[in-house]
């Protein structure tokens, strides 16, 4: 072989390498744009949703007032109206969170760090409920909201927290961040000097 010969097969196994390497990395930044995206509807729907008034009302009245003016094991689609749009609205939302976390749409230490403690404490509500529509509807009825419950159920919030590292005081002084100084009396208040 002469010397022209091998170095365009060296060029043309550059070239092709170097379209690999740059296809490899235009993917990459491309799930990472992606991944961004995602992670911001999650904290938009995280935020407005779960802060109104609406929303608030409703799960209150799931987590005080269901129990009592409706039997449990009535199927969700049989509840009296009002009581049925509460039902809804804080089953869908948390069913919607579950979404996310089915498809890998956000980071899971996300959701459960902040929704978590309340998908568990609605689902411990709402199951009787829920499973009863499952006997009408199937078993795929509000089934993300059951992973939802079941993976923050498996990750309490004490764990998450030693997962993520957050950070805790040693204790809690009235008044948080402010040492004492010299001139302070006794209870943190400025002594007079005489």
């Amino acid at each position: 072989m002469d010397v022209a010969a091998v170095t365009n097969v060296v060029v043309a196994a550059i070239s092709v390498l170097t379209v690999v390497v740059s296809a490899f990395f235009a993917l990459r930044q491309l799930r990472l744009a992606q991944g961004a995206n995602h992670t911001l509807v999650a904290i938009e729907l995280l935020t407005r949703d779960r802060m109104s008034d609406t929303f608030l009302d409703s799960q209150q009245f799931v987590l005080t007032e269901l129990r009592t003016a409706c039997p449990r094991g009535v199927p969700v689609s049989e509840l009296p109206a009002d009581a049925r749009k509460h039902v809804n609205r804080i089953a869908l939302y948390y069913n919607g969170l579950g979404q996310m976390l089915a498809f890998k749409v956000v980071e899971p230490a996300l959701l459960l760090g902040t929704g978590g403690y309340r998908a568990r404490e609605a689902w411990a509500v709402l199951e009787p409920y829920i499973l009863a529509e499952r006997a009408v509807r199937g078993e795929s009825y509000l089934s993300n909201f059951e992973h939802l419950a079941v993976l923050a159920t498996e990750t309490p919030w004490p764990v998450a927290v030693r997962k993520l590292g957050l950070r805790r005081f040693d204790h809690y002084p009235a008044d948080v961040g402010r040492a004492p100084r010299p001139a302070d009396g006794p209870d943190g208040a400025a002594s007079t000097g005489g």
